[in-house]
């Protein structure tokens, strides 16, 4: 998940610019959201002292009236969070060499065109997974007539059902007539791991596992059956001794 944060202390822009980042979040169905739309540096500086923690991304006007500029709260920040993302914007490009100290990621000088911000904020994505080595698998489930591209991440588990497979994901269920074997062969091995003849789950998604009853609990509140010849093989991957 990636975290914006605007600051512009015109109004008009900041409304102007939340509403590009929702657009460009649709399109590129990215998980992101706009954390903070501040008028004021100290509404920034405050947020970034509670929240470094987060995959945060700063778009952050220089010329602000106020005792500080955009340039200074940049420097604040980077000295909070060395590793969130700034994106300096203006109306003045005699801000850009300033700008440099600051580690900034862009400079994109104002008014900026939708398709000049979202080229910026794609390339922050694809830095960002270069640098976590996070590249994620794609898979094609095929019902019906439609085929959906889902992403692994997205899919908590798999079901056999009689003779339907269901594909459990965070936003719903899609039913396919894929068997399991199949989704084997398409799927990261690393991430997800059949524990019985009629599921295969996602790691990523498990949060508990009730080995006495041969369950597993996922974050969303569901849970699969574990058989007990994959028990010993599940604790190993999930490192339980």
């Amino acid at each position: 998940m990636f975290y914006f944060v605007i600051l512009d202390d015109d109004t008009l822009c900041n409304i102007n610019m939340n509403k590009s980042l929702e657009k460009i979040f649709n399109k590129y169905e990215m998980d992101a959201v706009v954390a903070l739309n501040a008028t004021e540096p100290r509404e920034v500086i405050e947020y970034c002292s509670r929240n470094s923690s987060r995959n945060n991304i700063y778009l952050l006007d220089v010329d602000i009236k106020n005792s500080i500029n955009g340039i200074d709260v940049a420097g604040i920040i980077r000295e909070i969070d060395a590793n969130a993302y700034i994106v300096f914007i203006s109306a003045h490009p005699e801000y850009i060499m300033p700008s440099l100290k600051t580690k900034v990621f862009d400079y994109l000088i104002k008014p900026v065109a939708i398709e000049t911000l979202a080229k910026c904020i794609t390339s922050i994505h694809r830095d960002f997974l270069k640098i976590n080595n996070k590249v994620t698998n794609f898979i094609a489930i095929k019902s019906g007539f439609n085929v959906y591209n889902l992403s692994e991440d997205e899919i908590t588990y798999f079901e056999k059902y009689g003779h339907v497979l269901v594909v459990h994901t965070i936003s719903g269920q899609i039913e396919s007539s894929e068997s399991l074997e199949n989704i084997q062969n398409k799927i990261d091995k690393n991430k997800f791991f059949r524990c019985h003849k009629s599921y295969i789950v996602n790691i990523l998604h498990i949060s508990k596992i009730d080995f006495s009853n041969n369950i597993v609990y996922l974050k969303n509140g569901e849970s699969c059956t574990v058989s007990k010849r994959c028990k010993k093989e599940l604790k190993s991957i999930c490192g339980i001794i």
